[in-house]
């Protein structure tokens, strides 16, 4: 397949997608829509390595500054790598790119205590100025931030849960929440197109339900909140890649994601079972461990918050209590003890139709910089949204059919 990194599309490109089955007026409206994020490339390596090569023509050999040099550099190793084939081409772009990133950010230097206090103290007064925690990246979970600190950059935190229980809506929720408060997010799913996952947020922010939205069933004034949502919506620091399950594609394109997007705040994978990396034995445990592993260390790399989605087995369904555990991810390679949250998700109405339809449990399982335990999240079905609950509002009642959640 065509495994280049172009393939990134931001929101804006896919708002007004045929996949979204809204046909008639609203056609008309989008054809505006995410015209100011079209034709951004990814870094031209071609200008840039023919602005190193100008350079050292002109300079006739004098010494450069040691950045140029390591620039130069980079881009001769590349070159020798390629016309070598001696490696894959997206391992070569990987490489390439990890090394313009710690050029561009020095993120690998080291540093001495004296130079970081200051940075730590400052987040301390800020979050006492606020009354909040030390800054991180927003989920708009207000109870989950209080009471268990929410997402820092650098995180790898794992949701897990079985089918149906609303993974994609719930990290969709957390993706929409980040951008929407000035933090970039880089989206890839394995299991879905782009445009299924855009179909997700317009629903979110139209409040038209999801399966009108899918069947085109739309009366005279959704028309109106469908323009407004796509209008808001194309404007947010949104990134996508679909459709790809090969993790070394997926690692060159986040990073070049976080070339386009320095400020690259939160990176959603959906989900782990589903992506193939090279291992020596192919065996699926040890590929999930590469992914997780590696992971992590992207998290660090890229400092951003990284969400891998993950599948729990259906084995602990025969059990009276059917709520997950942390020993369920178990089976799942290092992702336990490689991540630094756990969320589990729960919805007892998938297994009781006599519970509340909107709620859900949100177990933070594992939690390394806090505590553990569990919230109720409130879980808006038509929209697929998920929310701070709220004793006092009104369980929803939805007597036509359920639509499961994914």
């Amino acid at each position: 397949g065509d495994h280049r990194v172009a393939a990134a599309r931001p929101v804006g490109d896919l708002a007004g997608a045929e996949e979204t089955g809204v046909q008639g007026g609203v056609e008309g409206h989008a054809d505006g829509l995410g015209g100011r994020a079209r034709g951004r490339g990814l870094l031209d390596a071609d200008a840039v390595r023919g602005l190193a090569v100008a350079n050292l023509a002109e300079d006739g050999g004098q010494q450069f500054d040691e950045p140029l040099e390591q620039l130069i550099g980079l881009l001769r190793d590349s070159e020798e790598q390629a016309y070598s084939s001696a490696d894959d081409p997206l391992t070569i772009v990987g490489n390439l790119t990890s090394g313009l990133l710690e050029l561009q950010s020095g993120h690998f230097q080291a540093f001495h205590i004296s130079e970081l206090l200051p940075t730590s103290l400052k987040d301390i007064e800020k979050a006492y100025e606020s009354k909040g925690r030390i800054v991180g990246v927003p989920t708009g979970l207000g109870e989950f931030e209080n009471s268990y600190g929410g997402l820092s950059r650098g995180d790898l935190a794992v949701i897990g849960g079985r089918t149906s229980m609303g993974k994609t809506s719930f990290a969709t929720t957390i993706g929409k929440n980040a951008a929407e408060r000035g933090y970039p997010l880089a989206f890839v799913s394995a299991e879905s197109p782009p445009s299924k996952i855009v179909l997700r947020l317009l629903s979110q922010a139209s409040g038209i339900e999801n399966v009108r939205l899918h069947a085109g069933i739309l009366r005279d004034a959704d028309f109106g909140k469908l323009i407004a949502a796509a209008g808001r919506l194309e404007k947010l620091p949104m990134w996508f890649l679909g459709g790809v399950r090969s993790w070394e594609t997926i690692k060159a394109w986040l990073r070049g994601i976080k070339l386009r997007e320095p400020n690259l705040g939160l990176i959603i994978i959906d989900y782990a079972q589903l992506l193939s990396a090279p291992v020596d034995e192919k065996k699926r445990y040890l590929e999930v461990s590469k992914i997780s592993a590696e992971s992590k260390g992207l998290a660090i790399e890229l400092n951003a918050a990284v969400l891998l989605l993950s599948q729990l087995s259906r084995d602990p369904e025969k059990q009276a209590d059917k709520r997950p555990k942390l020993s369920d991810l178990r089976e799942s390679g290092s992702l336990e003890q490689d991540a630094d949250l756990v969320f589990l998700l729960y919805r007892e109405f998938y297994y009781n139709k006599s519970k509340p339809r909107d709620l859900a449990e949100l177990n933070v399982a594992k939690n390394r910089d806090g505590r553990t335990g569990t919230i109720k999240v409130r879980f808006q079905e038509e929209t697929l949204t998920f929310g701070d609950w709220t004793e006092s509002a009104p369980a929803t009642d939805i007597t036509e059919g359920s639509h499961e959640a994914a």
